[in-house]
């Protein structure tokens, strides 16, 4: 019974990649490029993070003591 041909049930399947797997692929691949430069210079990228950091938590503290910013920031700790 198994062997006998069904010719109501004809299947035909392709394999085919999705497109959210093409997605994650080609995102997957860019962070692997993106890991390989960090690894060509690890101690210049270190330095150029550092000061980006440094540079945003700086921006921070500046906007916290804007004459504006603290007005409104002591109004609402009082």
């Amino acid at each position: 019974m198994l062997r006998e041909k069904n010719p109501l049930l004809k299947l035909k399947l392709h394999k085919t990649a999705s497109y959210l797997l093409k997605i994650y692929d080609n995102y997957t691949e860019l962070l692997f490029s993106l890991y390989d430069l960090i690894l060509e210079n690890p101690v210049e990228i270190f330095w150029y993070e550092f000061i980006h950091i440094f540079v945003g938590y700086s921006q921070l503290v500046a906007y916290l003591f804007d004459a504006t910013v603290s007005k409104q920031f002591i109004i609402k700790i009082i």
